[in-house]
């Protein structure tokens, strides 16, 4: 029986953070909630920003800081509200709502790692990593991205999944694809049209 797992969505106060906010904000998180490091289904999802290149990414009115999450660690998370965390920029964190996950049929995550950063070989290992879970799915890759951290760097690409049934689309956003994934890599979302995987 799968574990049920949910998105925990905090408001977020702040106007704009590093660039590359992904492995701070993990930190930031860490040192205030140390048992989701241990919990192989939690996850980080992206900021919602944008950037006009340089070294800043300012935040949206839709930026949110969202967890997802089991069931069972919800009411523990919930004491990062209040916090506030220097993404190379200061954010509030405020109240959290919690969502439940859908079960739509087409996929996006906006970063995927898994070893590789030639398209082909990506690709041919996002494949067989979903084949060997048993979970058929037509795949498009889009942009190439890279992560950097104190640890190093991570490479690879936005990937869209379509022509998932409904429990595939559900066993996907509770598990993500590839590693990185409480630096927002491998968390997949809902969409309504392959379009976006160019965006």
């Amino acid at each position: 029986m799968s574990v049920d797992v949910v998105d925990l969505v905090f408001a977020l106060q702040g106007d704009a953070v590093a660039l590359d906010y992904a492995d701070r904000l993990w930190r930031a998180i860490e040192a205030r909630i140390p048992w989701l490091a241990d919990e192989p289904l939690a996850g980080v999802h992206p900021l919602a920003g944008v950037s006009a290149g340089d070294h800043e990414l300012y935040l949206t009115r839709r930026a949110r800081l969202t967890l997802r999450l089991p069931t069972s660690c919800v009411d523990r998370a919930r004491t990062l509200s209040g916090a506030h965390l220097d993404l190379g920029g200061v954010v509030e964190v405020g109240a959290a709502t919690q969502l439940a996950l859908s079960p739509i049929k087409t996929l996006y995550s906006s970063f995927v790692t898994i070893g590789h950063t030639a398209e082909e070989e990506f690709l041919g290992a996002c494949q067989a990593k979903l084949a060997a879970s048993g979970i058929p799915a037509q795949l498009v890759c889009g942009k190439a991205h890279v992560g950097r951290g104190l640890g190093g760097d991570w490479r690879g690409f936005s990937l869209m999944l379509f022509g998932l049934t409904m429990e595939d689309s559900l066993r996907l956003q509770r598990e993500g694809l590839g590693g990185e994934r409480k630096r927002g890599c491998g968390i997949f979302i809902p969409h309504k049209s392959v379009a976006a995987v160019s965006e």
